[in-house]
C-alpha cells in the first residue's frame, strides 16, 4: 500500500508583492512583478489592485480555497499581466484544478517575466515531471542549478527525476545534497527513506524516518511520516510498534479507510486480533466495499473457524 502524501502543502509557493508605489518607473522594477517597460502603460491603480489580488489569491491558497485562489490571481493576471508573481499563482491554481497544460502556459509566463529566477525554474521543472516530461523537467533543474548551486529544491527535482529514471544510486547522492542545504526536508527524506527500503536496508530506512519524526514537535508527525514509519518497523519484524505507529495516525482527527484498514492488517501481523476487528470495523463503516478490508475480513472469519475447529478437537 502505498503513502498517503502530505496534504494541506502548497506544492509551487509563490512569494508575495512588495507594495506598488505611485511613479510609474518604480513600477516597472521586477521587486513588483512587472520586469519590463511595458509596465509603463499600466497605471498605478492597476498595478495596486493587481497586488491586493495576489495578496488575496495567496490568503485563499494557504486556506485551501483554490477556486477563489484561481479567481482572484487570473483577475490580477489581468490587471497586470506582466506581473511574474500573480502569473505563478495563477499557474498554482490551475493546477491544482487539474488544468496542467494551461498551467504551464502560466508558469513558463513567470519563468520568463522573472529572467528564469532559479525558484521559478523549479516550479516549471515541477510541472513537467507532473506530465511525464522528464527531458523537460531535467532542462530546468540544470538551468536552476547552474544559477544557484545551492538551492535545495532543484537537487530534491534531480533526486525524484533520477528515481523515476530507476537510478537510485544517484538519486540518493541529489537527495543528499539537497539534505546539505536544507534539513529538515521531509519530502526528500520520505524519499530517501523509500530507496533505502527499496535497498532492502530497513534499519537506514526507519533511522531516516526517525530523525524526520523527531524534527516535528513531539505528537505532531504527519501521518505520511508514521505510515512510512509503521512500514520500516514492519520489515524489521516489529509488528507491534509499527501497530502504535499506525495506531497514534488514527487516533488524530479522523482516520481515512485505508489508514484503518493498514491499522488492522498490521495488527492482525503482530497477533492483536480483537484491535485488528475493532480497526476493520471501524474502516468498514466509513468504506462498506473497501477491497483490503473485505479480504482481512475474510481472513480472520477464516481464521477465527479454524482456532474453533481445533479448540473442538480431541
Amino acid at each position: 500500500m502505498a503513502a498517503p502524501r502530505t496534504k494541506g502543502r502548497c506544492v509551487f509557493p509563490c512569494a508575495g508583492h512588495l507594495p506598488a508605489v505611485a511613479v510609474c518607473a518604480l513600477l516597472c522594477l521586477p521587486a513588483v512583478g512587472c520586469g519590463t517597460l511595458r509596465c509603463q502603460k499600466i497605471s498605478a491603480e492597476a498595478v495596486a489592485d493587481a497586488r491586493r489580488l495576489s495578496l488575496q489569491g495567496m490568503d485563499a491558497q494557504q486556506q485551501g480555497q483554490w477556486e477563489k485562489a484561481e479567481k482572484l490571481f487570473a483577475a490580477a493576471v489581468g490587471k497586470c499581466p506582466h506581473d511574474e508573481r500573480a502569473r505563478c499563482g495563477y499557474a498554482e491554481a490551475l493546477w491544482q484544478r487539474g488544468a496542467c497544460h494551461e498551467a504551464i502556459v502560466h508558469m513558463e509566463e513567470s519563468v520568463r517575466l522573472s529572467g528564469h529566477d532559479p525558484t521559478r525554474l523549479v516550479q516549471l521543472g515541477n510541472m513537467y515531471r507532473g506530465i511525464g516530461d522528464l527531458t523537460r523537467a531535467g532542462e530546468q533543474v540544470q538551468r536552476a542549478i547552474a544559477a544557484n548551486p545551492q538551492l535545495a529544491a532543484a537537487w530534491a527535482l534531480r533526486g525524484d527525476l533520477l528515481q523515476a529514471q530507476g537510478d537510485r544510486v544517484e538519486a540518493l547522492a541529489s537527495y543528499h545534497r539537497a539534505l546539505a542545504y536544507q534539513d529538515p526536508f521531509p519530502g526528500v527524506q520520505l524519499a530517501v527513506a523509500e530507496i533505502y527500503r527499496q535497498e532492502n536496508r530497513p534499519q537506514r530506512s526507519l533511522a531516516t524516518l526517525q530523525a524526520l519524526k523527531n524534527s516535528f514537535p513531539p505528537g505532531q508527525a504527519p501521518d505520511d511520516v508514521l505510515f512510512c514509519e509503521s512500514r520500516a518497523l514492519q520489515d524489521l519484524g516489529r509488528y507491534h510498534d509499527a501497530a502504535r505507529a499506525l495506531a497514534h495516525a488514527a487516533g488524530r482527527g479522523n482516520p481515512s479507510a485505508d489508514l484503518l484498514a493498514e491499522l488492522a492488517r498490521v495488527q492482525s501481523l503482530a497477533g492483536e486480533t480483537a484491535a485488528a476487528r475493532q480497526s476493520l470495523a471501524a474502516a468498514l463503516q466509513r468504506e462498506p466495499n473497501h477491497p483490503a478490508c473485505l479480504a482481512l475480513e475474510q481472513e480472520l472469519g477464516s481464521r477465527q473457524a479454524v482456532l474453533a475447529t481445533a479448540a473442538r478437537a480431541p
